[in-house]
């Protein structure tokens, strides 16, 4: 029975430690809040062997007027992620407080070996799709950051390096900033260039990455000062931004974000009728055309259309804002837009195709709004212009949505008809009456002189 005991309990001891071990050689690389570096030693001399696979990350900051989803739009980054001589021979000194006795470590960076892999949404790239992926969006801006993958398991360090020691890595992201601008995306001010030093030890296990921005690459801690190292390596977590930098998100004139910016506005039509019961009743539902124009946003986007009650419009599919929508709205009826590039130039207008009547057809809430006008059968409104954001790549400064006065609404009020003709039908007889009337009382005139004559 004891010795049961004793086999079952050294089992149980052999399992732990292994699970112990392969949690160690398993430990999660992810930069995502970790300044730029994975493996600090958590007591002097003590490393913790990472996974040859690290995460970094993209992020873009999505822009808009109310606090709200909007989707991506279009767009695919590119990646590469190479080594050279170059990237050989930096200084590295170290805190001496990592070790026991203390004492400030030294090691020259060695040029990357091998051929690891980045990949986003696929081996070299990370692809945007509209309705597929989302961005959080503000008017202070939310950071929105995407996954990417940097895989150095194919790499033999021991064979194909030198074993022990710091392998430098170069990474770029390279797509243009004219790509960016024509998803609406505006090019930020983080470095497009990254690097990634990566810690071997003599058995060729990977036990820290260090991530960033400054290429000549000499990392000195030697005061002991990690984050004053840091600062001057410019560490970071991949292609983001800075968020305290002391600028205020949203301003145009003092912006603080410099990641790669997403700038959209909101869009909702709504309709009411006045005076035509019946119409209104029956929430007959007017057509709309609704064009909207932008020149510098030219990939494909897909704005978040909902559709309310006593309203239609065909589904939405991703493709260039520029185009035209066709609704149809009735009384109390409304459509909602949302996630609208800015720097797009909407125009809005009306028809009547209610039979035989005619209405006064006005709009509030535009930009430029319609002007009144009367509009029969078969004819058009004037034109409502929202302008919101009006120059690409900006914020803008308000949506047309949520409350009454930014709401763009058309207005129709029954213009009611005379009964045409009128006059004309009875002036015969009105012309009779007062001839008659007129006779009588000089009839009656007459009699009575008639009597007085004959008293």
């Amino acid at each position: 029975m004891k010795r049961t005991l004793r086999k079952t309990c050294a089992l149980i001891i052999s399992m732990v430690m292994l699970l112990a071990i392969g949690g160690t050689v398993m430990a999660d690389a992810d930069m995502d809040g970790q300044d730029g570096v994975i493996g600090e030693f958590t007591s002097p001399d003590v490393a913790t062997t990472q996974d040859k696979t690290v995460k970094i990350y993209k992020e873009i900051t999505a822009f808009n007027p109310e606090t709200c989803t909007v989707n991506a739009p279009a767009i695919t980054f590119t990646y590469t992620i190479t080594h050279d001589t170059t990237l050989a021979g930096a200084d590295i000194w170290d805190a001496s407080s990592h070790h026991d006795p203390a004492a400030n470590v030294n090691a020259k960076t060695k040029e990357g070996v091998g051929t690891p892999t980045i990949t986003g949404t696929a081996a070299g790239e990370l692809a945007l799709v509209p309705g597929t992926d989302t961005l959080d969006a503000s008017v202070n801006g939310t950071a929105n950051r995407f996954p990417l993958t940097i895989d150095f398991s194919g790499i033999d360090f021991t064979t194909a390096g030198t074993g022990a020691g710091v392998y430098r890595y170069q990474i770029d992201e390279t797509t243009t900033e004219t790509t960016k601008n024509a998803s609406g995306i505006k090019e930020g001010e983080v470095a497009n260039t990254l690097f990634i030093d990566v810690y071997v030890n003599g058995a060729g296990d990977v036990y820290g990455y260090v991530l960033f921005t400054n290429r000549t690459g000499a990392i000195d801690a030697r005061t002991d000062d990690d984050a004053a190292a840091a600062a001057s390596a410019g560490k970071t977590e991949g292609f983001v931004g800075s968020r305290d930098d002391g600028g205020t998100y949203g301003d145009p004139a003092t912006d603080g974000s410099t990641a790669d910016k997403y700038y959209t506005f909101n869009l909702e039509v709504e309709k009411e009728v006045v005076n035509d019961t019946y119409t209104q009743n029956n929430h007959h539902e007017f057509p709309f055309t609704i064009t909207l124009a932008n020149t510098t946003v030219t990939a494909n986007v897909l704005p978040i259309m909902t559709v309310g009650q006593y309203a239609t419009q065909t589904a939405l599919t991703a493709g260039p804002i520029a185009g035209t929508w066709l609704p149809t709205i009735g009384h109390t009826g409304k459509i909602t837009y949302v996630g609208i590039p800015t720097g797009t130039t909407v125009t809005i207008k009306e028809t009547n195709d209610v039979t035989g009547v005619t209405y006064s057809s006005v709009s509030t809430g535009a930009d430029t709004d319609a002007a009144s006008l009367d509009i029969a059968t078969g004819v058009d409104s004037n034109t409502a212009t929202v302008n919101c954001g009006a120059t690409a790549l900006s914020a803008a400064t308000e949506n047309h949505t949520t409350t009454a006065s930014k709401q763009v609404k058309f207005t129709n009020t029954l213009k009611q008809i005379s009964p045409t003709g009128i006059i004309i039908r009875s002036a015969p007889y009105l012309l009779l009456f007062a001839v008659g009337a007129v006779l009588f009382i000089l009839i009656r005139h007459g009699k009575k002189n008639e009597k007085a004559k004959e008293a």
